[in-house]
C-alpha cells in the first residue's frame, strides 16, 4: 500500500474542519432551551467513563498482583492447595 502526502493532508485537514463545524455547533445549540436542546444538542462524554474504566483496570491489576503474591508465598511455604476437581471440571469444558 502507498501513502501519498497530498491524500493524507486532505484526509487531516477534512478532519479538522469536521471537529471545528462539530465545535460550533454545540455552541450555537448551547443557548436553546427545553425538548428542542436536548435533541439538537445530543453529545457524548467519554472523559468520565474513560476515567473510570482506568481505574477500575488499575484496580484489577492491583488485586491480581496481591493474588499471585499470596499465592507465591503459600506455594513456596508448601501450604497451596490447588482443587483438583475444579481443575478437571475447567479443563473438560474447554
Amino acid at each position: 500500500m502507498r501513502v501519498d502526502e497530498h491524500s493524507l493532508t486532505d484526509q487531516v485537514s477534512s478532519t479538522a474542519t469536521r471537529t471545528a463545524e462539530s465545535q460550533r455547533i454545540q455552541v450555537d445549540t448551547a443557548g436553546t432551551s427545553g425538548v428542542a436542546a436536548a435533541a439538537a444538542g445530543d453529545r457524548v462524554d467519554l472523559s468520565g467513563l474513560t476515567g473510570r474504566i482506568s481505574q477500575t483496570m488499575q484496580a484489577l491489576a492491583s488485586q491480581s498482583a496481591q493474588r499471585v503474591g499470596q499465592l507465591q508465598k503459600d506455594y513456596r511455604a508448601g501450604r497451596y492447595q490447588p482443587d483438583t476437581q475444579r481443575i478437571a471440571s475447567v479443563m473438560a469444558r474447554s
